[in-house]
């Protein structure tokens, strides 16, 4: 076990513990027995939905140039690199499952690893987006010190999403023939990168897809609040899921438990829900994904060629060496 594991495995069991020594255990157990199962139902099909935008998103990202991939192949992949990311409890397994999936139906390594990268900026995006958009909202919960705070941390992705990336796109683009690939390679990724920067039907697509996925998924804990009879509007929620959902996505714990579980009650708490109802509402929103993720990803594991899948996952983890060293 390496020591980055391990130091998230200690802040995701000290984020809980800090959480569990101020709860109020009587009202939890309270809260618990009167979970309604039909919340769950709502919450796990807009989970569904959610993994339907994600893949329509990747079958644009991949079907640049030429056609390679049905929706049906993008689900596949989706849902794989979801299992794998959860079975490993690491992002990287599942980046490494969808490339090697990609390169699988046909893609070249670096119009995998580029439609990738692409994938999961664009959920970033999204949560920064939605995050701008309501912090006025926001800001009328907030004191002037942790209003500039979270400011900053939006200014920060800003920047990282639509300057440095950008910026990274334009000069691979003027520099690609010096890169370290095959002759194929950059033949590929030149006429990638050509099609995406010139085709703002792409871009609308994506952007489109990722905001809805994000919809659905902040629907599925609208649906969990509901339950829990929570007096907010999807409105007053919206003011602070997007931030709560940016801050759980920072690969900070171990599987993002304990880090949600804090943005949650500190997010909640400050529309007036109590400690223990936002702390279950946060548990169901894991539970529920990493369900929705098992559930939907097992078809999906009986219809992959594991072996070949391997294969070509090894080849990725040596290219990535051979691009580090």
């Amino acid at each position: 076990m390496s020591l980055k594991t391990i130091v998230k495995i200690v802040l995701s069991v000290s984020i809980l513990a800090v959480l569990f020594w101020r709860m109020d255990f009587a009202q939890l157990q309270n809260l618990i027995a009167h979970i309604e199962a039909s919340a769950w139902v709502y919450a796990f099909l807009l989970i569904v939905g959610q993994f339907m935008f994600l893949s329509y998103r990747w079958m644009v990202l991949i079907n640049i140039g030429r056609a390679r991939m049905t929706f049906l192949n993008s689900l596949h992949v989706t849902l794989m690199s979801l299992v794998a990311g959860t079975v490993f409890l690491t992002s990287l397994t599942g980046i490494v499952v969808r490339i090697a999936m990609a390169i699988q139906h046909g893609a070249s390594l670096f119009k995998a690893f580029f439609a990738t990268a692409i994938d999961r900026g664009m959920t970033l995006m999204a949560l920064v987006v939605l995050s701008i958009l309501f912090l006025p909202a926001l800001g009328h919960y907030l004191d002037e010190t942790m209003h500039t705070h979270i400011s900053a941390y939006l200014t920060f992705f800003v920047v990282l999403i639509f300057v440095l990336g950008p910026l990274l796109l334009f000069i691979l683009f003027r520099n690609i023939e010096h890169l370290p690939f095959s002759p194929h390679n950059i033949r590929s990724g030149a006429r990638y990168l050509k099609i995406l920067l010139s085709q703002p039907i792409i871009a609308f697509k994506v952007i489109t897809t990722s905001l809805l996925g994000q919809m659905c998924f902040f629907l599925s804990i609208y649906c969990l609040t509901l339950s829990a009879n929570i007096d907010l509007s999807f409105l007053d929620l919206m003011t602070v899921l997007p931030i709560i959902a940016l801050v759980a996505s920072l690969p900070l714990s171990f599987g993002g438990w304990g880090v949600r579980e804090g943005a949650f009650v500190y997010g909640l708490g400050l529309l007036g829900v109590p400690m223990e109802e936002a702390f279950l509402i946060s548990i169901q929103t894991g539970l529920i994904s990493l369900f929705g993720t098992i559930v939907a990803g097992i078809p999906a594991i009986f219809l992959t060629d594991i072996d070949n899948i391997s294969q070509h996952s090894k080849h990725v983890f040596a290219s990535l060496k051979n691009r580090t060293r």
